[in-house]
């Protein structure tokens, strides 16, 4: 009996810490996608957005049949824009979100000039899918810096 109730004791403290723990969400790359929305509603920096529905995916990218569309009732689509530049800028995400409790983190790479200026302007961006997560209501942007440092970016409450 007496083993039996230490065990329980150390099932009650130890089970809070193993949900708690980080867990890889998988992340799912889009390519070829041109911002076409409202120039005015991009602040200077990197802007990171977090697509829930086929309308708010519309007013970024048009209306498109294309085959990687994401599907709006399992996936969040996330995305880093800058304003319209002449820069020649590769961003991208790094590793797969981590998920803790009732938030993801995203790590991003942010900025790096590939080769100068272009002779048009146009975003930067950079966009994934990531599975939808009952519990989640915010979602913490981050750039890993080249010295391991951590730089928060956004943080983007879910509706």
């Amino acid at each position: 009996m007496k083993y039996l109730f230490s065990v329980l004791i150390v099932l009650f403290f130890a089970a809070p810490r193993a949900f708690a723990q980080p867990v890889k969400v998988e992340m799912k790359p889009l390519q070829d996608l041109y911002y076409i929305g409202d120039e005015k509603k991009l602040e200077k920096g990197v802007n990171c957005f977090v697509l829930q529905k086929r309308k708010e995916y519309e007013e970024f990218f048009g209306k498109t049949d294309r085959v990687d569309t994401p599907n709006f009732s399992k996936e969040w689509m996330l995305i880093l824009v800058l304003p319209s530049t002449r820069k020649d800028v590769k961003m991208k995400f790094n590793r797969v979100s981590m998920k803790a409790g009732s938030f993801i983190e995203i790590y991003c790479d942010l900025g790096k000039l590939r080769g100068g200026t272009l002779t048009y302007e146009h975003h930067p961006l950079v966009a994934c899918t990531i599975p939808q997560s009952d519990n989640t209501r915010l979602l913490k942007f981050y750039e890993e810096k080249k010295n391991g440092g951590l730089l928060m970016i956004d943080e983007v409450l879910l509706k």
